[in-house]
């Protein structure tokens, strides 16, 4: 009797840890979008802030700038913006380039971006290289970006 009173005890214990397993495994998408959701807010707010110091030093100079040191040195940016947040101080990817247009006119283009790799680093990495390669099988940018150096798009960012 006392060998049965085990059994049952333990084949209890099993089915409410494969409970909690099949919990964790529905829950794991989710919390995964939250805290995309969470990081991508925060990397947006600051691509916003970089694209309006971009556009106010290409104002005064006719160009922009691919340095950051130049935008913080000029007060146009504060120093920390540069920087991509959930990373160790990496900086985002800033270039620039000039295009001529059919009417001849040269156009200053400028592109900002962070990865998913980049901001999302910590969380799953299996979540991350299925964006990555929906990304990449799409044409898109892997991550979030203002601007394009390919053609003009008014510094829109890749997410309005």
């Amino acid at each position: 009797m006392g060998f049965r009173v085990n059994k049952t005890c333990a084949m209890a214990v099993l089915a409410a840890v494969l409970a909690v397993v099949c919990g964790l495994s529905i829950y794991a998408p989710i919390r995964f979008d939250r805290q995309r959701a969470a990081r991508e807010q925060t990397v947006k707010e600051r691509l916003v802030k970089i694209r309006y110091a971009e556009e106010r030093y290409r104002k005064a100079h006719g160009t922009y700038t691919d340095d950051f040191g130049v935008l913080v040195s000029s007060g146009l940016l504060a120093d920390s913006l540069q920087f991509i947040p959930f990373t160790d101080g990496k900086r985002f990817d800033l270039t620039v380039t000039t295009q001529i247009a059919k009417s001849g006119r040269q156009l200053p283009l400028m592109e900002c971006g962070a990865t998913y790799d980049d901001y999302l680093r910590g969380l799953d990495a299996n979540s991350i290289s299925n964006l990555t390669e929906e990304a990449y099988s799409a044409g898109r940018y892997p991550g979030l970006k203002i601007g394009d150096i390919t053609m003009p798009n008014d510094n829109a960012g890749n997410w309005e």
